[in-house]
Parts: C-alpha cells; structure tokens; sequence
C-alpha cells in the first residue's frame, strides 16, 4: 500500500468522494480504512439522530411507524457506544416533534458531557411549535450540544422557539440564519437572539430593531449582513463610531426605500457588494434618491457588484425608464463586476442604450437584467465586456425567415461563458440561433429559461424551454464543426505555402 494512504487526512479527503455503500465497505474492508469511512459516514446527520440511536443495543429501542422511540435509561456501557459514534458528528439537522420529547429526555444527562456530540460544527433547528409542551425536554437537550461551542447555526423557527433559543446563550457562533415560516418574528425576539453574538461574521435575519444595529454596528468580525429593516426606522439613523468595520457584504431588504437610504446615509460604508430587495409600489422618486445616494455612501473603489431587486410591477400610466443614463450614477463605480438589476429598476434600453451602459463598465464580469434585446445587442455586449462569465438577459430570438441575423464579422468570441440564463426569451429557430451564438459564445453548455410562474403570451414555455435546451447541445456541435474548419483551412493555407 502507497505511504499516502496511511495519512487519515487524504483518505478521509478520498473517501469524500465516495457513496454510503461504499463507506461501509471500505469500513470492513480494511483496519487502517475503518476510522476515516467512519468518520465520513457519521460526519453529516440530515436526518437526526437516528443513526447514532440505531448503533445502542435493540433491547433500548424501537422504531413503529418511523418514530423513534427509546425504551429506557442508558447505561454507563450505552453511552460509551453511542460516544463512539457521536464523537464524528460535524453536522446535525434536528427537527421538533412532541413524540420525540422522551427520547430527548433520555439523551439530556449524559456521565460526561463529551459523550455528546463534542465535534459538533453546524447545527440546523427546524421547530415552528408555538407553545412549550415538552419542548424543554428537547432545549435541555441543544444545552448540552451547544456547550461544543458549534460555529454555525440555521434557525427555521416560530417566535417562540427562538425565545428559547436565545436562552442558550451560545456565544460562539459565527454564522447565524434565522428563518421563519410563514408568520414573521418581531424586531425584539431577534435583538435578544443576536445582540449577545459578538463573535458573528456572517447573519441573515429577519426585522430588526434600531437597537439590534447598533449591536450590530460595534461586532468586530461581522463580514457579511442581510437582513430586513421595516417602516419605522427613522430618517435621522446614527450609529457609533466606526461602525461595520469589517463589513463587506451588505443585503438590506425593506417594503419601500425610505429605510434603505436611512441605512445608506448613516455612515459610509466600505463594502464590496450591495444588495437591495424592495416589495413595494412602483417609486421612480425613490429610485431615483436610491441611484443618487449609491455612489456618495458606497465606495467607489472596493464596490464589485451591486445588485436592485424590486417586485414593483409597472401600470399603464407609470413612466417607465428609457433612458440609460438614469443609471449614470452608477458609472462611478469603475471597478464593478458583477450587475444586476430585476423588476422596475431595468432601464428600457435598445441596442444603442445597452451599448452605452457595457462601455461604462469595461471590467464587467456578469449581466443579470432581464430585459429584452435582439442577437445583435448580445455582441455589442460582449464587445464591450470581454472578462464576462456571468450572463442573465432576455433576448428576441423570433427569427424573421425572410431576413434572418447576419453571423458576427467581427473576431467577437467569450470562451469563458458556459451558461447563460435567457430568463424569458422567446425563441424559433433552434438551428439560426445557436449558429449565431456558436460564432461568439463557442463553450457555452448549458442554458435555463422560462423558470418559476410566468405567462407566456404568444407561445408555449415548455417548447421555448426545449428550444433553449436544443440551442446549448447545438452550440456544442457547430462550435467543433468551426474548429473543424479553421484547422483545415490552416491546413491547406500552410500546404499551399510549402508547394510555392
């Protein structure tokens, strides 16, 4: 056996790789490979707990129906079994059911606390009960885990369940979800669940309060922040000093603008992505306030990528943007790398508009704006953003038989797209547009479109998904078919050249 493989680091690095029938073959198979699969077997719990409980001797449970049931007390030689197994654990997703309580119960007080999980890393909580009946057999239980000090935690809880929670007082964590389910959690649960966690470098949350900011505004290692900041955050908002220094990815979601530019205007912010989703009514004002404000908070030189999402829906009597220079602020940010833009924040460009806006960022890495344009804008883009490897767009592919797109003369070509998002695009001709893409975007494998609930006045989204579909397979082919032909006329070029 090679030396290497006598490293538990590279087998467990190999065994990664592998499939659970695997693993356990390989357990068997040999004494130096039965820890490492092990480890990789135990390593993630999606499931729960039932994994570790199945290793106890069968005289201490049973499972009826699918639910888990432990029959009595462990005993000193039990726990060691289950210490065994429970020592690999990096990962465990619980989810709260009132039949699990005595199981919890039986699992609560174990002889030491490193029988329990003492490895655990990610922790994933999934309880929506609203009411405490037998629900702190099972927080007496998440005590002891998360005396391990995990680093992460993912929270799809009711109201109640994170009051809970946050009795715990698990300071260690450095990444934080908190979701909840169809009933939102109020601003002040969330503050008594975060404000202790100053060691924080990642949050996503819902409503907080001005308070939990400021909480917020003073953690030290706090790098990436989304959260949703409601109406009566106040226009005047002020933060300490130095506030969010370390921050560098913001999402700020709100029901209308006002709150986002409170955000933006309280301090200046040193980030390299901003993200903003609004649900509100169609503003053009506040739009407009949004895109003056950007470039006098944001810095120019670090921002990478900007991102304005907002469900607005434009009525028949609201003005909608045509201009593309109602983006003209947005210049400023040289280094940009990445653009997206959905809803009534899209600009209704031409051909002519989009060329405009792709020069202005020439080190542009990714277009998501789900606007239409024809084949042709589709080049001027890439003409002008040769580094681009992100594309989502909407483009008129209805191919006019009579006066179908001219391939590209020019020597235009991105080699670095492999898939590209066509959001709602309707399409004809398969064969014309992929022979058109194949000339410019030769490596692209793969394509989306159509997803979601959409309406599709005029056609069918089944049959525009398969034409995208065929257009990806299609590039493959015409794109080896033009290398083909460059190399044979290299070919005859380089003989013609010999025989003269």
């Amino acid at each position: 056996m090679h030396p290497c493989l006598h490293l538990e680091e590279i087998l467990q690095e190999i065994f990664k790789n592998a499939d659970y029938r695997s693993l356990t073959v390989l357990a068997r198979a040999c004494r130096l490979f039965y820890e490492p699969a092990l480890n990789i077997i135990y390593s993630d719990l999606p499931e729960g707990l039932q994994p570790l409980i199945e290793r106890l001797p069968h005289d201490l449970w049973s499972n009826n129906s699918g639910e888990l049931v432990i029959r009595g007390p462990l005993r000193p030689q039990d726990w060691e079994v289950f210490a065994g197994y429970s020592r690999r654990v990096r990962s465990l997703k619980l989810r709260w059911f009132t039949s699990d309580a005595k199981l919890y119960r039986a699992l609560s007080s174990p002889p030491d606390p490193s029988f329990l999980l003492p490895n655990l890393r990610t922790f994933t909580w999934h309880c929506l009960s609203t009411r405490s009946a037998g629900l702190d057999d099972m927080i007496a239980f998440m005590r002891q885990l998360l005396g391990h000090n995990p680093a992460e935690a993912q929270l799809i809880v009711s109201e109640h369940a994170l009051a809970a929670f946050s009795d715990l007082g698990c300071t260690s964590l450095r990444k934080l979800v908190i979701q909840n389910h169809k009933v939102a959690i109020s601003a002040n649960v969330t503050e008594d669940a975060i404000c202790n966690l100053s060691a924080l470098r990642s949050l996503t949350c819902g409503e907080v309060s001005v308070k939990s900011l400021h909480h917020l505004a003073q953690f030290p290692l706090l790098s990436r922040l989304n959260i949703w900041l409601g109406d009566d955050i106040p226009s005047a908002l002020t933060f300490p000093r130095f506030p969010f220094s370390k921050l560098r990815y913001l999402t700020i979601n709100t029901k209308s603008i006002g709150p986002c530019l409170s955000m933006l205007k309280a301090t200046n912010w040193n980030i390299r992505c901003f993200h903003h989703r609004m649900d509100a009514e169609y503003d053009p004002a506040g739009r407009s306030a949004l895109l003056e404000l950007l470039p006098l908070q944001l810095s120019r030189e670090s921002l990478k990528c900007i991102s304005l999402h907002t469900s607005a829906v434009l009525h028949q009597d609201d003005d909608p943007i045509t201009n593309p220079f109602s983006l003209k602020p947005l210049f400023s940010f040289k280094n940009l790398l990445i653009l997206e833009l959905r809803g009534a924040i899209i600009p209704g460009l031409d051909n002519d508009g989009l060329q405009k806006l792709a020069a202005a960022w020439p080190q542009k890495q990714g277009y998501i704006m789900p606007h239409k344009w024809n084949l042709t804008g589709l080049v001027l883009l890439l003409e002008h953003c040769p580094d681009l490897h992100q594309l989502a767009l909407s483009v008129n592919a209805i191919i006019d038989t009579k006066a179908p797109p001219a391939l590209p003369i020019s020597s235009i070509s991105n080699k670095l797209i492999t898939a590209i998002d066509f959001c709602n695009s309707p399409i004809t001709k398969t064969a014309e547009v992929a022979a058109f893409l194949s000339a410019i975007v030769p490596n692209l494998r793969e394509t989306s479109s159509w997803k979601g609930e959409v309406m599709c006045p005029g056609g069918n989204v089944r049959e525009y998904q398969k034409r995208w579909n065929d257009v990806a397979e299609l590039v493959r082919v015409f794109a080896e078919v033009r290398k083909q032909e460059r190399e044979a006329c290299m070919h005859a070029l380089k003989s013609e050249v010999v025989r003269k």
